[in-house]
């Protein structure tokens, strides 16, 4: 997605406005060249903070993205070979472990997984073009052989992820519909579908290797040190962290469920939400915001008395956006048009501005971190 970088940076110095909350605190000032300057930090970073979000959280959500899309491939060769009542309901489950697997990690927008395309190779969307359905139905129209994993991986990155096996498994007249048929379509339509969940698996194997340590991408987050290229120190490492969430909760908001929602119940379109043909729409929006809370207390962070509603407040607008979405009703193609649907996806986009505004008004300023341009923003 175009737009300007992140600029989320650390900084020496905040202000935040004295209230009725009691931000209660005492500003350390120091002499620059310039003049004075007053340092206020309501937050205190943890020690060995990158390490914490790596052993706590990164990691091991790496991992299961690729454990479970190596576990999708192999159901879905499984299936293909000899299909059955039960191989197509372990197909189904596994694309929904593996959606919610990558829900968890989507928000890490910063090193490895936005290297070398593979946010993209994993998840091109949105899509409002149908770049995507287009070439995926191109490449299932050719005469020739089906390009597997690694071929597939040298193709757009349109056809190579979630929302392309998504369209296989779940359009109309997809894999899932025509279990057991054996035809010339449904045999090309599979070997489609092997290759994507093992380019999935590959992606995953990457990323995996570059977040667990001794990779050098970990131990740099893990590590931060003057002579590391990438976090010189815990404050930067901080500053990656409210950046990816701050940007994980607009993109939640601003792309996810505004644009299906439009400026009225008429106007809704639930064909905008992410993932509506397998109708996991609301398992995956509960999973990102689950995903975004336990990253974020992976951290530790700690507050005196006097801010620690901040954490409070944030948490808990968090933990209400994820049970509002996970106990919606699956069918996201049912449930959107109707009052109740609309009130409660309104109500989920109230609650994730409201956790973006705590976290980029007061937890991250509390930190030292300033927030600025995100790759959501434009240009």
């Amino acid at each position: 997605m175009a737009g300007r970088p992140n600029t989320m940076t650390p900084v020496g110095t905040t202000a935040k406005p004295e209230g009725k909350r009691g931000f209660g605190r005492t500003a350390a000032c120091v002499l620059i060249a310039l003049g004075a300057v007053c340092s206020v930090q309501a937050a205190e970073l943890p020690g060995r903070l990158g390490e914490k979000l790596l052993h706590n959280y990164i990691a091991p959500a790496m991992r299961d993205f690729q454990l479970t899309a190596d576990g999708l491939r192999g159901n879905l060769e499984s299936w293909c070979a000899a299909p059955t009542a039960q191989g197509r309901q372990a197909v189904a489950d596994g694309y929904a472990k593996l959606l919610q697997a990558w829900s968890g990690i989507e928000f890490l927008r910063f090193g490895p997984l936005v290297a070398a395309n593979r946010y993209e190779r994993i998840n091109f969307w949105p899509d409002p073009r149908g770049i995507a359905l287009r070439q995926v139905q191109g490449l299932l129209a050719q005469s020739g052989p089906v390009p597997d994993a690694r071929a597939l991986a040298r193709n757009s990155v349109a056809v190579q992820g979630l929302p392309a096996l998504e369209y296989v498994l779940y359009r109309e007249g997809g894999l899932l519909e025509k279990a057991g048929t054996a035809d010339a379509e449904t045999a090309r339509s599979c070997s489609y579908a092997v290759s994507v969940a093992g380019n999935l698996a590959a992606v995953g194997a990457e990323l995996r290797l570059a977040w667990e340590e001794p990779g050098d991408y970990a131990r740099q987050f893990a590590m931060p040190s003057p002579s590391n290229p990438l976090y010189r120190n815990e404050q930067e490492v901080a500053a990656e962290a409210m950046k990816a969430l701050s940007t994980g909760l607009q993109f939640a908001r601003d792309v996810k469920l505004l644009p299906m929602l439009g400026k009225d119940m008429a106007a809704l379109n639930y064909k905008r939400a992410p993932f509506w043909r397998s109708d996991l729409s609301h398992l995956h929006m509960a999973a990102a915001v689950d995903g975004m809370l336990r990253f974020y207390q992976a951290g530790g962070y700690r507050y005196d008395d006097a801010e620690s509603w901040m954490d409070g407040n944030f948490r808990q607008e968090l933990e209400r956006a994820q049970e509002n979405f996970s106990s919606m009703p699956q069918g996201i193609q049912e449930y959107a048009p109707t009052a109740d649907g609309y009130r409660r996806y309104r109500l989920a986009a109230l609650l994730l501005k409201n956790a973006k505004s705590i976290l980029d008004e007061h937890i991250a300023p509390g930190l030292g971190v300033r927030i600025g341009f995100n790759a959501l923003d434009g240009d």
